[in-house]
């Protein structure tokens, strides 16, 4: 019987845990038991940057074929850069030598040079072709400022990922914002399009009594009221809204607004780290610490600049909820992230630059009756996690997409769109 292959394509990949590189090694090896998986990766150039790695190893059942190109540093534009074109010319390289008729080939979107050059190489051997959006261009540089919408660069991105859309068999967006923008982009085809989530790590992160919580002992020993904002601090979160509820809230010793992570917005971050402790900044956990860091907060704040509606899917929010902590969005009601603190009641929504609703959210959370309906959304938050945002739950719906047995089948981009409530705004009580 011939072996049915599988190539996973994503700049980042194990020992990578930045998120996408977290996620795609999962997928893959959770895979691995049913395919031959490949997977066609660049050396360490985030989280563990510098980590010298083999070129090729086998790693829990994935066979790891690592590319010769650039490791700059992701904080520099132009080194990032860089790092995608050198590294997407050598995987469509290897592709070419590789791929064979029959394969099936899963191309993430990070980085975005990478799919429109391996998706028309794959169409060309007679691969099967799967495109996973993690950020969608051109929008992401849009909202971030990076460049205008009206600009000529934008429009022809634009055409060229419309084109890139249609070399790919099915889509695969992270949620129902997501969906909607992809089916756009694909003529409208809702057949075109499925929905697969990321999920939370369920088994290692959940609620932990304060007294046994090493984070909390180490960064809030006092047990101050912790609203945190964890994960990547880069340029499509709106940590300025957050900065200036700080400032609108002033000293106050029994509350503290907790940075933690790295990114291009980390330097503004960490500058303003006050003396009174209003606002702290701390660098990156490793990943041991990250269900205690989370389990410490009584909330944790996901914001997103304006514009993102559509462009990003927030993976940190199934950790949130699986360490049974609420979530304050800062987004777009019609956002999966908005939908889904909305339809679990895990959490409070305010629209993105609202510093005025969020300290007197923050002002209300510090309160007994605040820590009291925060306790309750968190809780709320994990039954959902271990509900409906699970790896098993996961990689059952990518193993009905790669046509294997006895799998779990997604949910298409025309059924989401179907069922989607309206989303409302949530303040306090």
């Amino acid at each position: 019987m011939k072996v049915r292959r599988l190539w996973v394509v994503s700049e980042l990949f194990y020992p990578e845990e930045t998120s996408t590189g977290y996620f795609l090694t999962k997928i893959a090896e959770g895979l691995a038991g049913e395919l031959e998986v490949h997977a066609i990766c660049s050396r360490p150039t985030y989280s563990e940057r510098g980590l010298e790695v083999p070129w090729s190893e086998t790693h829990n059942g994935v066979h790891i074929h690592r590319m010769r190109s650039t490791r700059f540093h992701k904080d520099r534009l132009l080194g990032r850069v860089l790092n995608a074109a050198t590294f997407s010319l050598a995987a469509t390289i290897f592709c070419l030598l590789r791929l064979r008729r029959g394969d099936q080939v899963l191309v993430v979107t990070n980085p975005p040079t990478a799919p429109p050059l391996v998706g028309l190489l794959a169409k060309l051997k007679g691969a099967r072709r799967f495109l996973l959006l993690h950020d969608v261009y051109p929008e992401v540089l849009i909202a971030t400022g990076i460049a205008s919408e009206t600009s000529l660069s934008v429009r022809l991105l634009g055409l060229l990922t419309a084109a890139t859309y249609r070399l790919y068999d099915t889509v695969i967006a992270l949620g129902r914002d997501m969906a909607e923008l992809a089916v756009r982009r694909v003529d409208g085809r809702d057949d075109r399009v499925v929905i697969i989530p990321n999920w939370g790590d369920v088994e290692e992160i959940g609620p932990i009594d304060p007294v046994a919580n090493p984070f909390m002992q180490a960064y809030n020993p006092k047990r101050r009221t912790l609203i945190q904002f964890s994960g990547n601090i880069g340029r499509t979160h709106d940590v300025e809204t957050v900065i200036e509820a700080a400032r609108l809230l002033g000293a106050r010793r029994e509350l503290q607004i907790q940075f933690v992570g790295g990114g291009g917005k980390a330097r503004l971050v960490s500058e303003q780290d006050d003396p009174a402790g209003t606002i702290k900044y701390l660098p990156r956990q490793p990943r041991e610490m990250l269900g205690p860091m989370l389990a410490a907060a009584n909330a944790v704040v996901i914001a997103f600049v304006d514009g993102m509606l559509g462009v990003s899917v927030p993976s940190r929010m199934y950790n949130v909820m699986a360490a049974a902590t609420p979530i304050i969005a800062l987004a777009d009601p019609a956002s999966e992230l908005a939908l889904t603190v909305s339809e679990e009641g895990c959490g409070w929504i305010l629209r993105s630059g609202d510093a005025r609703g969020l300290a007197d959210l923050l002002d209300y959370i510090a309160t007994p009756e605040g820590k009291t309906d925060a306790l309750e959304r968190g809780r709320k938050g994990r039954d959902a996690a271990t509900r409906r945002f699970t790896l098993p739950i996961v990689l059952a719906q990518f193993a009905h997409l790669l046509g294997l047995a006895d799998s779990q089948p997604m949910v298409s981009a025309d059924h989401s769109r179907s069922e989607r409530p309206a989303a409302e705004r949530q303040t306090t009580p």
